[in-house]
């Protein structure tokens, strides 16, 4: 009998977990409907140029966020527990926009898309620079501006896996990192050149069972496009329940050598952006090119 009430009570908390997850995801569906709301409206050219992809799609993509699958180059050196390794991060990175529609009255606009990227990160102090990590995140994205505001709701999979000479030379345990996801996310920008977003984020199913709630968050700005020369800034926050809400910052500083190619410094403090050592803190600095499409 102690037995049985022992399995309905873990059945009890499990779909009180249930529940409390399906809650979750109905507050965060509800979070940019009625904040946006109120701010549809005709909005001026600057205020949607701010917040369209270069594609002319709403909601445009937070390249210097570590999470958003670019075209990324870096060469940086890590710390980590006062040890100093020399690192490169090489991401590939990329989104495919299949269907757009917009209000004839210019007021709202609806987006679909896919993106994905890989993000390896490799030793630069060993012999052969062997891979150390590298991780996956693949969503569908649905996008929409409503006036002066966008939103992006994405259903992602992600998923991480350490190198096999790394596995050789360290005898390093992986670890399991895999899980699916919803993020939903506001975007604005409220001067010329420069773009604000943020939002919740909500795990649907995880191996093992992560605490589900994040957060991130950011700014942008870049010179204007008549500009004589052309300057980015951005600063990226990532915070997750997980990890007792420790911010994880990413900035960037630089300038635009072609059209969605930009070359700058690369700093990140916070848990590593590598997935595999996502609960060791780290700080990187180095110089980075990437590219948006």
């Amino acid at each position: 009998m102690k037995v049985q009430r022992s399995v309905d009570g873990v059945r009890a908390v499990r779909l009180r977990m249930r529940r409390v997850r399906g809650l979750a995801v109905c507050l965060l569906l509800a979070v940019p409907v009625t904040a946006a709301g109120p701010l549809v409206a005709q909005a001026s050219d600057a205020a949607t140029t701010g917040i369209r992809d270069r594609n002319g799609h709403p909601f445009r993509t937070p390249a210097g966020s570590p999470l958003e699958p670019v075209h990324r180059l870096a060469l940086l050196s890590a710390t980590r527990d006062s040890l100093r390794d020399g690192i490169a991060l090489a991401d590939i990175g990329d989104r495919l926009g299949f269907w757009i529609r917009r209000d004839p009255g210019g007021k709202v606009e609806y987006a679909g898309a896919i993106h994905g990227g890989a993000f390896s990160r490799f030793d630069l102090e060993g012999p052969d620079q062997a891979l150390i990590e590298v991780h996956y995140r693949i969503g569908v994205l649905f996008r929409a501006r409503f006036g002066a505001v966008a939103a992006r709701a994405e259903l992602y999979h992600l998923s991480s896996h350490l190198g096999d000479e790394f596995l050789l030379d360290t005898g390093a345990r992986p670890i399991s990192t895999s899980r699916e996801g919803l993020e939903l996310m506001l975007q604005g920008s409220p001067a010329s050149g420069l773009t604000v977003y943020g939002g919740p984020g909500v795990l649907l199913r995880a191996t093992p069972d992560f605490e589900p709630l994040s957060l991130r968050a950011g700014a942008a700005w870049e010179s204007p496009p008549g500009a004589r020369a052309r300057f980015h800034a951005s600063v990226d926050y990532f915070g997750w329940a997980e990890l007792g809400w420790e911010p994880a910052i990413a900035a960037e500083l630089g300038a635009g050598l072609a059209r969605g190619t930009r070359v700058g410094l690369l700093l990140g403090f916070g848990p590593s952006r590598a997935e595999q050592f996502f609960r060791q803190s780290e700080r990187l600095i180095g110089l980075s090119v990437s590219h948006v499409r």
